[in-house]
């Protein structure tokens, strides 16, 4: 008994003179690492000041990129197989629009959003049929059946047409003129708006716990008036493009 007592008290004699740092909860301490020093530079560098460009119309601008590659002359050339002209909009869309399944899925009210190029699909996206072959989609909304709409097209021929359910796209050109007319037509705002800028942006009403807000599950655009492209708005309207009438239209608050 005598042994073990005495061999116990050797034990924690030697623990605890053991160095501090090897008891920690990780082991030893790692010597810290030598950073070395670098004398700072003899001149600061050119503080960049934020510059805006317009290059597409007074409302959209956008910073300059300063000091980046493309401020210092490097321009990247656009891929000119997937840049789509007026032109070939135009045409792709008379192609559509009378395919009978196209005119069926729009309904007798509808507008144009946006068409792009598209990547072929399946054998077509090898060989030479990847370069000669043009595939575009096509994306309107049918006012008349309140749904999105997507066209698909090889050249001039429409492949596919269909519903689009559940997908809201942005607003097109037919959204912000529509919504524009109606507004200038409503009461609330006859003839203050008359020579006033119109500007459209899409907008969903909230569901709501008891009522949903008017326009709920509708195509509905909000409309602003303003005395001139970078001015502020005067006046407003909300407008339920499904239901074609004006939800709502009033002043704009003081700023």
């Amino acid at each position: 008994m005598w042994t073990s007592a005495a061999l116990m008290l050797l034990l924690l004699a030697t623990g605890c003179s053991l160095d501090a740092a090897s008891r920690g909860p990780f082991g030893p301490e790692d010597p810290e690492t030598v950073v070395p020093k670098k004398p700072l530079p003899a001149q600061l560098p050119t503080r960049h000041i934020l510059e805006f460009s317009s290059e597409e119309s007074p409302e959209h601008i956008k910073p300059q990129m300063a000091g980046s590659a493309l401020g210092a002359g490097i321009a990247r050339s656009p891929n000119q197989e997937a840049v789509l002209s007026a032109a070939d909009v135009a045409g792709l869309r008379t192609a559509a629009e009378s395919d009978p399944r196209v005119a069926t899925l729009l309904g007798e009210r509808w507008g144009f959003i946006d068409a792009d190029r598209v990547p072929p699909r399946g054998k077509v996206s090898f060989g030479c049929c990847r370069t000669t072959a043009r595939f575009t989609r096509l994306t309107y909304f049918s006012y008349s059946h309140n749904v999105a709409v997507d066209v698909r097209l090889k050249d001039s021929t429409v492949l596919d047409a269909s519903r689009a359910e559940g997908y809201l796209p942005p607003e097109g050109p037919r959204d912000v003129q529509r919504g524009i007319e109606l507004a200038r037509a409503d009461r609330r705002l006859a003839g203050k708006v008359q020579g006033m800028q119109g500007h459209g942006l899409l907008m969903q009403p909230d569901r709501g716990f008891f009522r949903n807000d008017p326009g709920y599950g509708h195509r509905v655009i909000w409309i602003t008036f303003s005395p001139g492209l970078g001015g502020d708005p005067k006046y407003w309207a909300q407008v339920d493009l499904t239901e074609d009438r004006v939800l709502d239209a009033g002043d704009e608050p003081p700023r």
